[in-house]
């Protein structure tokens, strides 16, 4: 019984980052995980902590960012989001920056239909030398389409890349206000794909990864200069927005990918959906074939990450002292 057989190998557990690590020592290769983030940066202020966060992470090879389009940006918006990023990594103790690349400033218009661009360039050429055991990891904290289009370009890519994402509202519902619906399209290519994919979705952000002024506050901004950036870059959001704190908080949305990598959430596995045009996903049926799976993020730990975080920018800021 399909069913049967796939309830058998529902697991749930900690992140992918431990498997990784073993498969990458067993090949001779780094023990860094090898990381390309895709980012709608500066669209609201959670893309920029993530971008942070996995820059200042010693564990964590951020070999490229791809920036993408979002609603309401100006245009060409992949544009305006590479110099959102490109800010970020500049106010950031680091020693080498990772190349940021301009993806798509617009979505598919055909699910099959790849739009080429030195974002899709730098994916492909980045996940050349991986494998289906040896996989990159690439993050998608934006809009999918330059992954979807990486994915229609070279289908095989799915053999060598392994999706972390922060979308749709819960399992197994789907939907979604911001990430999914400013490329649906692409995210069929994703689920269709032979890639693994794991999510994050917003009804566990909102609840692990809340943040308030004062705690952001508390968290950064006693932290030298980058860390009063950080530490702005969320208090002039809430400033800007005053009608989100009515719940008294903000989610960091995007974080939970950086949770993800470093082993810091527990997982569950389902059946791999399909999603239609309205962004509901499609659970398969009981003769569908192959039986692949989703993995879905159920928890943060929510007080490890933030630490990580903070000892991470002060551990970079002596480094750059010294």
């Amino acid at each position: 019984m399909y069913w049967a057989a796939v309830g058998l190998s529902l697991l749930v557990g900690l992140g992918m980052t431990q498997a990784a690590a073993a498969e990458s020592a067993e090949s001779g290769a780094s023990t860094r995980r090898a990381v390309v983030l895709t980012t709608d940066c500066g669209t609201d202020m959670d893309d920029q902590w993530a971008l942070a966060h996995l820059a200042l992470s010693p564990e964590i090879e951020l070999r490229g960012v791809v920036t993408t389009h979002a609603l309401g940006l100006p245009a060409p918006a992949a544009e305006f989001t590479a110099r959102t990023a490109r800010e970020v990594l500049a106010n950031l103790p680091l020693k080498h920056a990772p190349p940021v690349i301009a993806g798509s400033s617009v979505a598919l218009a055909e699910k099959a239909k790849p739009l080429p661009n030195a974002g899709v360039d730098l994916l492909l050429q980045q996940s050349r030398r991986f494998s289906a055991s040896h996989r990159l990891a690439v993050l998608v904290i934006g809009a999918a389409t330059d992954l979807a289009s990486a994915l229609l370009t070279d289908p095989t890519l799915g053999d060598r890349i392994e999706i972390v994402a922060m979308g749709f509202y819960r399992w197994p519902d789907g939907g979604d206000e911001w990430n999914i619906k400013n490329d649906p399209k692409a995210w069929q290519v994703l689920l269709e794909s032979r890639a693994p994919i794991t999510v994050g979705d917003q009804a566990v952000c909102k609840r692990d990864l809340r943040m308030t002024p004062a705690k952001a506050n508390a968290l950064f901004a006693q932290r030298g200069k980058a860390g009063r950036y950080l530490a702005h870059i969320f208090t002039d959001w809430m400033e800007k927005h005053p009608g989100l704190l009515a719940e008294g908080f903000w989610p960091v949305w995007d974080e939970v990918v950086t949770a993800h990598l470093l082993g810091l959430t527990r997982t569950e596995a389902h059946p791999r959906p399909t999603l239609d045009d309205a962004m509901h996903l499609i659970l398969p049926t009981e003769t569908a074939q192959p039986a692949r799976a989703i993995t879905w993020i159920v928890s943060l730990d929510t007080a490890r990450l933030w630490d990580d975080f903070t000892r991470k920018l002060e551990r970079a800021q002596a480094e750059q002292a010294q």
